[in-house]
């Protein structure tokens, strides 16, 4: 194909200068742009557009030729094809094109839409050619100024012989008013199709207008939905702020909660051993069981076991991999409250209970050290080792527990002589000492829970141990003592008064206008 060479501007003008129609291909880099440019190069559709009737030029997308052909031609697609008549505005725009013979329809479309009939030219020529050759004049037919007049032969003829003449060749005027007949045909043909092509032009017109109304439409619509996105973001946005700020608040609040209330103290063991803590567990589901062990020597252990396993694979899991320097065991929980006997080896972890995820203590039966931390309140437990066997009964204490039918209860111990007593005299049982305070909450709420623990569990001995009476104890077993300080008074008599992030300042001294005296010009005199 055989582009223009020149610009835009210098094809406008040229189109003018020949009275063709302007066309500009605007091609693209798809696969689209390349079949219509192949169409372009057939050589039937060549000859068309490279013709005296069209003026064409190809600009590449997002060049600076097309960017200027963008400013006047609103949203121009890529590919296509623009065919722009005399007064600048559009015949008609080509977006695609399956093969040469529609593009080849759309050009004689554009061409009759212009008023360019390239058929009925050459029929009409063709005509005219026909009849001026027909109607030849013969020697003896002279016109002057529009009027035709015959002359009158010289030669004499024979009578017959020109009677036979005149019936067999049509006369001058008959053959001026069938080319009469002809033309007339010809401007009603002619008015006819300037009606049809003006009909096409309002068709193809009102087409534009509704594909211009369409497309605000859809550009309203793509402004109304950007305008909901920028919304919803917003919105999604200011939830997530204040999410943050709620949860800062509620960790502000816990940081505030953990440095006015006591610390707990670190349990200690007999042997000195760092404890190594389980992570922490945030899952719930159904199929697995996550169950942490709290192991004598204070450690804990988090292990994940299928639901449907029995509780025999979880004392097998402890004996085979944790090692447990004891003898013999038990395992409970403590919400709610429960100790595995022999006769739930065989139930699964979901009949038990303990799936999601559940917290089990390894209590020693013979020998072994346990030990737990809940909040405020500080709980030892420890036995001393042993290489007896038995049941796991231990010898009764003075006082301390019941080893026949006596009920067992918790120990108030009174000194450090006390308790030493009270630890030699266990032996090898199970010991749990709660360190108190009265001014602990939390250990006001442990209180009952302990009671009910020693009476459940009679082996077991159970001591009470008061921080603020026995600090010896406290500093032997590093238990902290951090009652809650009492509120500071202001020595200044000035007060604060705060309303939301308004303060009010009021001084409580006594006014000494009393003290002062009044002239009586109305001043006052110190």
């Amino acid at each position: 194909m055989k582009w223009y060479a020149g610009g835009i501007a210098e094809a406008v003008a040229a189109s003018k200068t020949k009275g063709a129609i302007f066309v500009i291909y605007i091609e693209g880099k798809d696969e689209k742009s390349q079949h219509i440019s192949t169409l372009l190069e057939l050589p039937d559709v060549e000859s068309m557009l490279g013709g005296d009737n069209f003026v064409a030029i190809k600009v590449e997308a997002d060049s600076v030729p097309h960017q200027q052909f963008s400013a006047l031609y609103k949203q121009t697609p890529v590919p296509s094809i623009y065919f722009i008549g005399k007064n600048g505005s559009p015949l008609k725009i080509v977006t695609e094109a399956s093969d040469s013979g529609t593009l080849i329809t759309q050009l004689d479309d554009v061409l009759v839409k212009s008023g360019i009939n390239t058929s009925n030219s050459a029929v009409s020529q063709s005509f005219i050619d026909t009849e001026q050759s027909s109607s030849a004049k013969p020697d003896n037919v002279v016109c002057e100024n529009g009027v035709c007049t015959i002359k009158k032969d010289t030669q004499p003829s024979a009578p017959s012989t020109s009677t036979e003449g005149e019936g067999s060749a049509p006369t001058t005027e008959e053959k001026i008013e069938k080319a009469k007949q002809l033309l007339e045909a010809k401007r009603l043909e002619k008015e006819k199709e300037e009606k049809e092509t003006e009909r096409l032009k309002e068709i193809e017109r009102r087409k534009v207008g509704q594909e211009v109304q369409k497309m605000k439409k859809w550009q309203e619509d793509q402004e109304l939905k950007q305008l909901m996105e920028e919304r919803e973001k917003e919105k999604k946005q200011e939830r997530e702020a204040r999410e943050r700020v709620l949860a800062q608040i509620a960790q502000d609040k816990a940081d505030r909660a953990a440095r006015f209330q006591p610390v707990a103290s670190s349990t200690p063991t007999l042997k000195e051993q760092e404890a190594t803590p389980g992570p922490s567990v945030n899952r719930s589901d159904p199929r697995t069981a996550v169950l942490q062990f709290k192991l004598p020597d204070g450690s804990t252990k988090t292990q994940d076991f299928p639901s449907t396993d029995k509780l025999q694979s979880v004392l097998n899991y402890l004996k085979s991999e944790l090692k447990l320097p004891l003898n013999k065991f038990t395992l409970s929980t403590t919400f709610p409250r429960r100790q595995f006997a022999e006769k739930d080896y065989n139930d699964t972890l979901t009949d038990l209970n303990l799936t999601p995820n559940a917290v089990i203590l390894v209590l020693p039966i013979n020998n072994g050290t346990v030990s737990t931390n809940t909040g405020q309140g500080a709980f030892l437990g420890f036995g001393s080792p042993s290489t007896a066997g038995g049941d796991g009964s231990a010898p009764s204490t003075s006082g301390g527990y019941s080893g026949g039918s006596r009920a067992n209860s918790v120990i108030h111990i009174r000194s450090k002589y006390d308790l030493d007593n009270r630890l030699k005299a266990a032996g090898t049982k199970l010991v749990v000492i709660d360190f108190f305070a009265t001014w602990c909450g939390p250990c006001k709420m442990i209180a009952p829970e302990l009671d009910r623990m020693a009476k459940e569990f009679s082996n077991v001995l159970f001591l009470k141990v008061d921080v603020d009476q026995n600090g010896d104890i406290s500093r032997e077993y590093s238990v902290k003592q951090e009652p809650p300080s009492p509120p500071k008074k202001l020595s200044d008599p000035t007060t604060v008064k705060k309303q939301g992030n308004i303060r009010r300042l009021g001084d409580l001294k006594k006014d000494d206008d009393d003290n002062n005296t009044w002239n009586g010009n109305s001043t006052q005199q110190m």
